[in-house]
C-alpha cells in the first residue's frame, strides 16, 4: 500500500492576493460602519433640532394665548413675526420682569425672548408667525413659508425652520421650507 506523500505545492499558505482581498473587504466593512455612525449622529442632531422647535413654538402659542388683548387686537403684534436669523437683527424692549407692562410691551417681550431662544437653539433658524388657511403647499408637498389670510376665520400658525450646519444648498438663494407648523388658535371672532 502507497501513502500519498505531501508535497510542497500542497502545503502553500495564504497568498498575497488572497491576503490583500480580506484587507480590501475587511475596510469596505469599516468604512460602511462608520457611515452609518455618521448618519446616526445627523439623524439624532435632527431629531434633536425637531424637540428644540416644538418646544419653542409650545411655548410661544402659551404666551400668545395669554395675551388675549393682543390676540383680539387689530394691530396683533404676534402676527407680524418674520425672522430670519441670518438676516434680522432682534430688538430688545423692556422685559416684564419688573415692571407692569401693558399687553403691548408683554407682547413685545415675549417676541424678543423667543427670536433669542430660536437663534441661539436652531441653526440658521426663520420664524413666521401669521394667519394662514392652508401652511401645507400640494405643488411641493411640503409646509409653505406664505401666509394664505382669509381674515378672521384663518387660522394663526407658528412655522419654524432650521438649516443643518453641514448642509449644503444646491442653490443659495433658495430658502428651505418650514420643517414644523404649529396652530394657535383656529380662528378668532
Amino acid at each position: 500500500m502507497t501513502h500519498p506523500t505531501l508535497s510542497t505545492h500542497n502545503l502553500s499558505g495564504f497568498t498575497l492576493i488572497e491576503v490583500l482581498i480580506s484587507i480590501l473587504i475587511l475596510s469596505i466593512g469599516i468604512i460602511g460602519a462608520i457611515k452609518m455612525q455618521l448618519i446616526s449622529i445627523q439623524t439624532t442632531q435632527q431629531s434633536n433640532y425637531f424637540s428644540i422647535a416644538v418646544e419653542l413654538a409650545t411655548e410661544m402659542a402659551d404666551k400668545m394665548r395669554c395675551n388675549g388683548d393682543q390676540m383680539r387686537s387689530t394691530s396683533n403684534p404676534f402676527l407680524k413675526v418674520n425672522f430670519s436669523a441670518s438676516k434680522d437683527k432682534i430688538e430688545y424692549p423692556t422685559t416684564c420682569f419688573d415692571v407692569n407692562c401693558t399687553p403691548d410691551q408683554l407682547a413685545s417681550s415675549d417676541i424678543s425672548e423667543w427670536l433669542q431662544s430660536i437663534k441661539a437653539s436652531l441653526p440658521n433658524s426663520r420664524a413666521v408667525i401669521c394667519r394662514d388657511d392652508s401652511p401645507w403647499d400640494d405643488s411641493k408637498n411640503s409646509l409653505a413659508w406664505d401666509c394664505t389670510d382669509s381674515g378672521n376665520k384663518s387660522s394663526v400658525v407658528i412655522k419654524l425652520g432650521w438649516t443643518d450646519k453641514n448642509e449644503v444648498s444646491p442653490n443659495a438663494s433658495q430658502i428651505s421650507p418650514p420643517q414644523l407648523a404649529i396652530p394657535v388658535i383656529p380662528y378668532i371672532n
